[in-house]
């Protein structure tokens, strides 16, 4: 049981996702800005069981809560300039901070404000928020908003998240790629219009689905080729939105006088803002988004590992762990 310091909340957890990032943490493939031994779990969502002191505004003893899981500094650049998101000083709960692969999370008197209350939903719900303020903060970079016509690639989880959000923004066409069936039915439901499995003529049908071409790219996935057979369906001041996680070695090509003469914006997306979570909590709460489609199989705790082997194989929805079941 964590030992609550002034100002410090403690929450029970009752579920964790997992995501990529979990995954290559896991396996080694990513320790950049992770603080060894550290408990994983950046995506979820608890109940508040305990404080040492005055609980935040807005938040009850008892109350379901999702986790803003950054702390930042406020004072770097990255901050100064409103891209907290991105802060050089951060700590993250499942980098240096205790994630939630673990039954109690004390969340220390830094992050209390960091607690968003969810009501009316599953834990597992209220735990993808995280990633829907993820695709939040990217929609926004790429002012999905303006847009008349979005391009989604890839339909795991986040793709499908995207697919819905660019509705809500008021999008009038969206179509998305993804070679598995499964998911191209999936991203029908979130509110694609057009769903295509790559390859063949896909590009040509998405420019006359387009009529003047597609107004906002989505890589929600981490390959190359989900912007590369796709760039002569750009439309004039289209917005890319390198939005997934990428292998080192990963280097985007794109012709610099298409880029000029054609006014592309090329923007990426890390992370999310705290203002993102408030933002589509009551999206969740209120079902506007689906999101109950997108959690997967759902494990005890003491078959973790089990669970992120399972999430990195990319045959489920947003695996998780029940530290209670």
């Amino acid at each position: 049981m964590p030992r609550l310091e002034p100002g410090d909340v403690l929450l029970r957890v009752d579920a964790a996702l997992l995501c990529g990032t979990d995954v290559r943490i896991f396996e080694g493939r990513k320790q950049k800005n992770v603080t060894f031994p550290t408990v994983l779990g950046h995506e979820f969502a608890g109940t508040v069981v305990d404080a040492n002191g005055p609980l935040p505004d807005g938040v009850l003893m008892g109350d379901q809560v999702a986790v803003y899981p950054l702390v930042t500094c406020g004072e770097c650049a990255a901050c100064r300039k409103g891209h907290e998101n991105i802060c050089k000083n951060r700590k993250a709960f499942g980098y240096q901070l205790t994630g939630g692969l673990s039954q109690y999370v004390h969340v220390p008197a830094a992050a209390r404000q960091n607690l968003v209350p969810v009501p009316g939903v599953t834990a597992a719900e209220a735990a993808i928020i995280e990633p829907v303020a993820c695709a939040y903060n990217g929609q926004k970079l790429a002012n999905m908003a303006r847009a008349e016509t979005a391009l989604i690639v890839g339909c795991g989880p986040l793709g499908l998240i995207h697919a819905g959000l660019a509705k809500s923004f008021g999008v009038e066409r969206v179509a998305a790629v993804d070679p598995i069936a499964q998911r191209r039915a999936m991203a029908t439901r979130f509110g694609a219009d057009l769903v295509l499995e790559p390859g063949g003529d896909t590009a040509d049908q998405l420019n006359d689905f387009s009529d003047g071409g597609i107004d906002v790219l989505v890589m929600a996935i981490g390959r190359i080729d989900a912007l590369t057979p796709y760039l002569g369906c750009l439309a004039p001041g289209a917005s890319v939105s390198v939005f997934a996680g990428f292998g080192a070695d990963a280097d985007l090509a794109v012709s610099a006088n298409d880029v000029h003469y054609n006014e592309w914006n090329i923007v990426g997306a890390s992370s999310c803002r705290l203002d993102g979570f408030h933002a589509v909590a009551p999206m969740v709460a209120s079902g506007a988004l689906p999101v109950a489609d997108l959690i997967g199989t759902q494990l005890p705790l003491d078959r973790a590992v089990e669970a992120l082997n399972l999430a990195g194989s990319g045959a489920d929805m947003r695996v998780g762990v029940n530290p209670w079941a």
